[in-house]
């Protein structure tokens, strides 16, 4: 094992143990206090980097396969088993990003009992599941090859050839179906990611990804082992990518020139740069690097343009799941420090992985031998004691565990103690609602259309208490924003200061906390024992008026909305069995700018519009 080799184990270790630490957090307390994702931006750097990042960063093994057993070139089979083994654990980690990424993530087998066979996720859902255990029978023999089992061993072997050519095919649905996935998003996706070649595109760019990570990581395990490394073949994938990456970037612009965008490519605003940047690293510098002998056969020049290459394309797909939506949005959406943690411990975690099995199987036998006379080496090395305690401090492999080990719990407790534990909710007031026979509830935020005149005709005037149960004093059918002002927040309806002064001052204090006892809001009386004749209304859903802050509006609706629909989708009369699930009220998720415009116009209030509108 080379210093190297410890040092990055040791980061990588630290790393997921800050991951840990916020997995922790985000599994009991929920996403919203691990990301600043929102109802505008659904999709973040875990949606971006982790699922569609990663599913393109595993395309070398579908690349590489068809290369050295389709095509027959053997000067390229050293690289199968290193490309097959990354795509195996990319594919891992994209499964394990979506379960954080996922609300729900307990329901992530859905896709395996409810079947949509309209949708692309569910052809994306299904083609990673199947790719993912053709990659393990394809990397099964590295696992056998060195065991008793070798009659399975060889079957294996002479399945090889089919076992690649369908992960080919599988690899290729679910590749270009990313790209089908944002054909939903016309208006939505910038003009210059949106095509409707997106699928052809995703699939091209795969291919190009695929082969730059082969060399990536080719160049990067070289430079760990301190092993020469395999110029002729990398010269060789070289040569591969640059022709990919050349076509890549004749198909994009001609497709931009064919429907007309090209010109949009030559504004002066922030997509356009982005754009050009995008371009730039993913294909211009890596294809021109890669035009030239001289680089070609440099192990430095290989890397860094390799290295370029997925920068560029890992930020074409976080580009086109999120930055390049900002123009339609006008949202403001930067990760917080924890999904960034999330990510890079995903990467961290399986990079572990995939060095151990380096070091313990024959992937590349090199190194796997290499290791083994390390091992055999430390048998004659000198034991080293701790100066003040002659305590032994354990050969080189021991010891290395214990610094591991104590890196990760390090990283472990510094994650735990930086987590916020508390929603990272920022206040979201809410206006009255406004409206005749349809209000709009919960505006400009969230808003849902209410038929208040409806709900009337069939529950009667006596059902007002349930969601009118609380008035301020003297007053009947107080607006629900009266105490439920914003729509996350918890709201404080109870004021101090105006109590003393109805109680005739600090002499008053006796009234509401008994006489002995600290006058703190824990020993005061409940406000129903001096309220709750001129402020509870009739109702059977808030029968107790005991709390001094009302819940966010939108957690106070879905506590009374939801259960009395979810009764009444369970009467037959109705013939509403869907009436308890989201889209019923939520027409839209956010309010149409044309909605924003209008409230404008109403009373001349201040109200975010979408940039650009």
């Amino acid at each position: 094992m080379t210093r190297r080799v410890q040092i990055t184990k040791g980061i990588l270790w630290f790393i997921s143990g800050l991951a840990a630490a916020v997995t922790i957090v985000r599994f009991t307390r929920g996403l919203g206090t691990t990301t600043a994702l929102s109802d505008t931006t659904p999709w973040g750097l875990w949606v971006g980097f982790d699922v569609m990042g990663g599913v393109a960063l595993a395309a070398g093994g579908f690349v590489i396969g068809a290369i050295a057993h389709v095509f027959q070139r053997e000067r390229y089979h050293h690289a199968v088993r290193p490309a097959i083994l990354t795509a195996l654990l990319g594919y891992a980690a994209v499964a394990v990003g979506l379960i954080y990424d996922l609300g729900l993530p307990w329901n992530i087998w859905h896709p395996l009992i409810f079947w949509n066979p309209h949708s692309p996720l569910f052809e994306v859902a299904w083609c990673v599941m199947t790719y993912l255990g053709i990659l393990f029978l394809e990397f099964l023999p590295v696992f056998l090859e060195r065991t008793r089992f070798q009659a399975l061993y060889r079957t294996l072997l002479r399945l090889q050839l089919p076992l690649i050519i369908l992960g080919i095919s599988v690899s290729t649905l679910h590749q270009s179906s990313l790209g089908t996935l944002l054909l939903i998003m016309p208006f939505r996706l910038h003009p210059l990611w949106y095509t409707p070649h997106l699928p052809e595109l995703f699939f091209v760019s795969a291919i190009c990804l695929g082969l730059v990570m082969v060399i990536f990581e080719s160049s990067v395990t070289a430079w760990l082992y301190e092993r020469e490394p395999h110029t002729d073949m990398l010269a060789g994938l070289s040569r591969f990518a640059a022709g990919a990456l050349a076509f890549y970037l004749a198909f994009r612009f001609f497709d931009l020139w064919h429907h007309g965008k090209l010109g949009l490519a030559f504004e002066n605003t922030f997509e356009v740069r982005l754009f050009w940047f995008e371009i730039a690293i993913s294909a211009v510098i890596p294809l021109v690097l890669f035009l030239i002998p001289r680089v070609r056969r440099s192990h430095t020049g290989v890397f860094i343009a390799a290295a370029l290459g997925v920068m560029g394309f890992l930020l074409n797909r976080i580009d086109a799941s999120g930055l390049a939506q900002v123009w339609a949005t006008g949202a403001d959406y930067f990760p917080e420090w924890t999904e960034f943690v999330v990510s890079f411990g995903i990467v961290s975690f399986f990079a572990l992985i995939y060095l151990f099995i380096q070091e313990h199987f024959p992937v590349e036998k090199e190194i796997v031998d290499e290791e083994e006379r390390w091992l055999q080496r430390q048998l004659f090395v000198l034991p080293r004691f701790d100066r003040g305690s002659q305590v032994w401090l354990g050969d080189a492999t021991f010891a290395s565990r214990r610094v591991y080990s104590a890196l990760f719990v390090v990283a472990l407790v510094v994650g735990l103690a930086l987590t916020p534990w508390q929603p990272l909710v920022k206040a979201s007031p809410v206006q009255r609602a406004r409206g005749g026979e349809m209000l709009r509830v919960g505006y400009p935020l969230g808003t849902v259309m209410f038929p208040h005149g409806e709900h009337i005709t069939r529950l009667g005037k006596e059902a007002c208490g349930t969601c009118h149960h609380l008035h301020k004093p003297g007053d009947v059918g107080t607006p629900c924003s009266e105490c439920h002002a914003d729509l996350y927040l918890d709201t404080t309806i109870f004021d101090h200061v105006r109590h003393v002064a109805v109680l005739e001052g600090n002499a008053s204090c006796a009234k509401c906390h008994p006489e002995g006892q600290p006058k703190v809001r824990a020993t005061a009386r409940k406000c129903s024992s001096c309220h709750e004749k001129d402020m509870m209304a009739a109702n059977t859903v808030a029968t107790r008026f005991e709390s001094l802050a009302a819940p966010g509006l939108r957690r106070a609706a879905h506590g009374i909305c939801i259960e009395c629909h979810r009764r009444e989708a369970a009467n037959p009369e109705w013939k509403k069995p869907d009436l308890f699930r989201c889209a019923t009220c939520h027409k839209t998720p956010v309010p149409h700018v044309q909605e924003l415009r209008l409230l404008r116009a109403e009373g001349g209030e201040t109200a975010p519009v979408a940039a650009g509108s």
